[in-house]
This record gives C-alpha cells, structure tokens and sequence, in this order.
C-alpha cells in the first residue's frame, strides 16, 4: 500500500520544487527589467534548465513511489506464494496429506451427466 507519508512527502517536494522554479525565473526577468536589458538567449536557457532540473526531481520522486509500491506487491505475492491450505481457517476437516491436483472427480461425473449444448 502507499505510505501516506512518503506520498505527502512528495507532494511537498514537488510544490517546493514549482515555488523554487518559479523563484528562479522571477529573478533574471526582474534584473532585467530594472536595466532594461535581457539577454532572450540567456533567459531562454535559464528557464529550460530551470524546468528541467524540476521535471527530473518529480519524475525521480514519482520512481521512488512507483518501487516502494512495487516491493510492497513483491512482499504481498511472496507470502501468498507460500500459503498452503491449512493456513486457513475453514470448517472442513481437511485430510490430505498433500496438495490435489486436477479437477475434482466428483464434479466431473456431475458434469459428464449434465446435457451438451
């Protein structure tokens, strides 16, 4: 299951992340405009930096949940693997002293008596 914790994390990670972009940004464009000068080229490459690095940290951040959910679906199948039919509780006294194997022989007469459509 997904740590809600980790999740919030994340979401507070990425909001700082937008903030600290959008900080960035603010930055050239206001000492240009107190010269009135702005290099485009300049303030271009700034900003695709910019959305890069942040783009990269969500996208590393997503990656971190997406492995902590996978290893929680590993761990999960891991233990359902390794159930056996007495780990249940059930009302039936149950015998065997292995697993079955196959359709049930009292079921497929039933079936071998039901008519062919």
């Amino acid at each position: 299951m997904l740590d809600p914790k980790v999740l919030h994390s994340v979401m507070n990670q990425s909001a700082n992340l937008g903030n600290n972009a959008q900080n960035e940004l603010q930055k050239p464009f206001i000492k240009g405009m107190q010269n009135m000068e702005m290099s485009g080229s300049q303030a271009a490459r700034n900003i695709m930096n910019t959305v890069n690095q942040s783009c990269m940290q969500m996208i590393q951040d997503m990656n971190n949940v997406f492995n902590g959910l996978q290893d929680n679906v590993d761990a999960h199948q891991k233990m359902q693997q390794s159930e056996k039919p007495k780990d249940f509780d059930s009302a039936m006294n149950d015998l065997r002293e292995k697993l079955s194997t196959g359709f049930p022989e009292e079921m497929k007469n039933m079936f071998d008596k039901m008519p062919k459509i």
